[in-house]
């Protein structure tokens, strides 16, 4: 393992669509400005991981984690593992990129198991939350996880401010301090901040969360843990076609994200509150693929999905 300092750890959460791997690529852009040898974890809720194709290539370690949240039974022995992995490598700091589902209140019970298994090789530096305002104050009122990934970090960011109205902030603020007052909050566009590792709040004494059960939260029933859909491709698709495919869909979805392949090249299509987004990358896979994460009060099934597809995009695609 490594022998020299312990490797700082910090975590980067946010719901679905909120900003967090174009947070990443920031991070990555400073730490490579700065000399800083880092490790990568990424955690994707669905069974296929989008957001490691949007990695550049880099000399940095990257493991994925598929299919659940990291803070889960399902996911937490893989994920001590992949630290533990880390740990043996000459690294400064590693950043795990949460999925958008996580909880992470068990972070206290999983750092102590990696503890044990890496003893005294990694030091905790703290949360970063990303929310989308768009969509901030209606989730935060349903899904559980949405205040949990609040009250649980250290620094808030407010992403995406350039699409929100000014009058739409000040709630957005109040609700974020009265679920942690003690969070700092920054306010972007484009997950972009000054500095990630310079202007981090203090990581905390403890990680256990004290605070949480103290937070007053209205109650919510449980929510559904969302399915998932994937599209795949083999033939090369229309852009266009595949914008008026997640346009149809996003009513009834909470996100439509994807590589896919064009004659003109390959984009990452992004959809989230009804709102496409799309842009050149480069990519190494042979196919296309697209995860539809849907609402869970949406009712939409696998037929659904595929038939979508049929009505907007000629290309034929396999839906599972």
């Amino acid at each position: 393992m490594n022998a020299s300092q312990p490797i700082a750890l910090y975590f980067i959460t946010g719901f679905l669509g909120s900003g967090k791997t174009t947070l990443l690529n920031h991070v990555l852009d400073e730490a490579a400005a700065r000399g800083k040898k880092l490790g990568v974890i990424i955690n994707e809720w669905g069974r296929v991981n989008i957001d490691a194709g949007l990695i550049p290539a880099r000399d940095i370690e990257i493991r994925e984690l598929n299919d659940g949240q990291v803070f889960c039974s399902c996911l937490a022995s893989d994920f001590v593992k992949a630290l533990a992995l880390l740990a043996e490598r000459p690294l400064d700091a590693v950043v795990v990129e949460t999925s958008g589902m996580a909880n992470p209140f068990p972070l206290k019970h999983l750092l102590a198991d990696l503890q044990q298994v890496t003893g005294s090789q990694y030091v905790y530096q703290g949360m970063t939350a990303l929310i989308d305002p768009e969509n901030f104050l209606e989730l935060a009122g349903v899904i559980n996880a949405v205040e949990e990934q609040i009250i649980a970090s250290e620094r808030v960011i407010i992403n995406k401010i350039d699409l929100a109205p000014p009058e739409s902030l000040p709630p957005i603020r109040d609700r974020i301090k009265k679920l942690n007052p003690k969070a700092q909050i920054v306010e972007t566009t484009q997950a972009r901040i000054d500095s990630f590792f310079d202007n981090a709040p203090p990581p905390p004494q403890t990680t256990g969360f004290g605070l949480a059960p103290m937070v007053h939260r209205q109650a919510k029933g449980q929510y559904p843990r969302p399915g998932q859909y994937v599209i795949v491709a083999r033939d090369p698709v229309d852009l266009d076609e595949v914008q008026a495919f997640m346009r149809a869909i996003l009513p009834r979805a909470l996100r439509v994200k994807g590589i896919v392949l064009c004659q003109e090249g390959a984009f990452y299509v992004d959809g989230v509150n009804e709102r496409v987004a799309t842009r050149p990358i480069r990519a190494l896979g042979t196919e296309s693929k697209i995860v539809v994460i849907p609402r869970a009060e949406a009712a939409l099934s696998e037929t659904d999905v595929a038939e979508a597809w049929k009505a907007q995009c000629r290309t034929q695609a396999f839906v599972s």
